[in-house]
């Protein structure tokens, strides 16, 4: 007896693709451009990217796309009555392979009425350069008071294929307990991770050197915990911002949210030494957002000369891009330099960002607060650091707000987390940054089913790049959140200053 074998319709669909699509024999040219969801129209992609899924936003029965190579190998699929185009990954794998450096074209055949139209065609550019395989990000509802149902997230951007590091609700066995919980702030180096798990008990979870633990990293008269990270490049450091944060939903404007920087400084921890010393210890300033040179040689941050004391006067906290010189064995940070001064021009400037190659600082510019991934007005910045030109990066900016970014590891891409394709949910964006400092198109995050970010009521928080999957299992991320803590030594004897010098420099007086 022979043995049936039953197909589910996705891979029917990709049979008839693979092997019975073929172009109309007839069709009527127009002169307009098809509408795509999401919008991969003349942008510029990685060769090692996973198929760009999308759907044909026409009216229609049918769509039969075809996209082809310069070498005029090509890929002919039907997008069926749901006029959703999905390709065969080896097929679009192989194509891409070919056309590193060059262009693919795609045919848009939309079937109206019995007779087939013929679309505009456009071209996609094949960048020779790869994209970091990894993003992680956390899920979660673009406005919230508690915690709720969350998670992190790890997605590789070459298959497609989403993987959960951890989740909220396996975080507790008691569900009235659901809202007093909170994963983020995921963060890698390599093979080095770590999030925090903020509740009773809560801590930083770092993975180092292939061990996992849980870590107390506030110590000392700190007076809050730590809260955004920064890997030193290369050493076992990671510098902190130690935040009093609050969030506010606003009555008013556009902004759903606000996140209140009530004060901030700058700390360090020493893993190997599992110790923690302060940076800036700072009485009449704010330090946050930490971010580090690629040769680790200096450290980037914001900081705000305003002191939050009156919670309606939140619009009045503006921050300017800084900077401070750093030895690694000593510890000691040099003279602080203002990189970027938002604040002489009435603005704001958050989430500051340098290129693997150390020549460009990508930051944020809106009109205030250290957070602004909610502010309509909040713009991509780049700033050229050999020669401190800068520029609104209009070329990937949108009406809505730009909020966290990262480089992936040639330099050659970055990703943005953007609000702008509803103004509600953050997206993450990937752009293509050219070898003379030109930013272009940005895409969206290709899914196999290519209405999935239309459907997902969460936006993606803090995406990152990593060139390696995080091995640690949930199981055992779930057993060291439960399990014991570890108090990080407090290593500094310095007092706090109203002036916002560093604390090393108060050591050497």
């Amino acid at each position: 007896m022979k043995r049936m074998i039953k197909l589910s319709p996705y891979y029917l669909l990709l049979l008839l693709t693979a092997c019975s699509t073929g172009i109309p024999d007839k069709s009527q040219k127009m002169d307009k451009t098809v509408r795509l969801y999401p919008d991969y129209m003349e942008v510029t992609i990685p060769y090692n990217i996973a198929p760009l899924n999308f759907i044909v936003k026409e009216e229609g029965e049918d769509c039969v796309i075809k996209v082809s190579g310069e070498n005029n190998h090509s890929i002919i699929v039907q997008g069926g009555k749901k006029m959703k185009v999905r390709f065969p990954e080896k097929k679009w794998k192989k194509l891409l392979s070919e056309n590193k450096g060059k262009y693919l074209i795609y045919d848009i055949f939309v079937k109206q009425g019995g007779s087939w139209i013929q679309y505009n065609s456009f071209k996609n550019k094949v960048a020779e350069e790869a994209i970091d395989p990894y993003l992680t990000y956390r899920l979660i509802e673009p406005s919230y008071q508690t915690s709720g149902e969350m998670g992190l997230f790890q997605f590789n951007l070459e298959t497609a294929e989403e993987k959960t590091i951890i989740l909220t609700p396996r975080l507790t066995q008691t569900p009235d307990d659901l809202n007093l919980k909170c994963v983020n702030c995921h963060v890698s180096r390599g093979n080095d991770n770590l999030f925090y798990y903020r509740k009773k008990d809560g801590g930083m979870i770092l993975t180092y050197q292939e061990k996992t633990y849980k870590v107390n990293t506030k110590a000392g008269d700190m007076f809050a915990s730590t809260v955004y990270p920064a890997w030193h490049p290369f050493l076992p450091f990671i510098v902190f911002s130690s935040n009093e944060l609050g969030q506010v939903f606003v009555s008013t404007g556009l902004e759903k949210i606000e996140v209140l920087d009530r004060r901030s400084d700058l700390v360090l921890y020493d893993i190997e030494k599992n110790e923690i010393t302060h940076i800036f210890k700072t009485k009449n300033k704010q330090e946050t957002n930490p971010c580090w040179s690629p040769d680790g040689k200096y450290l980037y941050f914001g900081s705000s000369d305003s002191t939050l004391t009156d919670l309606r006067a939140y619009s009045n906290m503006k921050y300017d891009i800084k900077r401070v010189s750093f030895d690694p064995e000593s510890k000691i940070c040099g003279e602080i330099e203002t990189v970027y001064d938002a604040s002489g021009q009435g603005k704001s400037a958050a989430y500051p960002c340098v290129s693997p190659d150390g020549k460009y600082l990508l930051f944020v510019v809106s009109n205030h607060g250290s957070a602004p991934y909610t502010h309509p007005e909040a713009d991509l910045y780049l700033m050229n650091l050999e020669t401190g030109e800068s520029r609104a990066l209009a070329e990937a900016n949108s009406p809505e707000s730009e909020g966290y970014i990262d480089w992936s590891s040639s330099g050659r891409w970055f990703v943005v987390s953007s609000r702008r394709q509803d103004g509600n949910y953050a997206r993450p964006y990937f752009v293509y940054f050219d070898k003379e400092g030109n930013a272009h198109k940005p895409f969206g995050i290709p899914h196999k089913d290519p209405a999935h970010d239309a459907n997902v009521v969460k936006g993606y928080n803090v995406p990152r790049f990593s060139t390696t999957p995080v091995n640690v299992s949930q199981a055992k991320l779930n057993e060291v959140v439960a399990g014991p803590v570890i108090d990080a030594i407090y290593g500094s004897e310095i007092e706090e200053i109203p002036d916002g010098q560093s604390g090393a420099s108060v050591i050497e007086k």
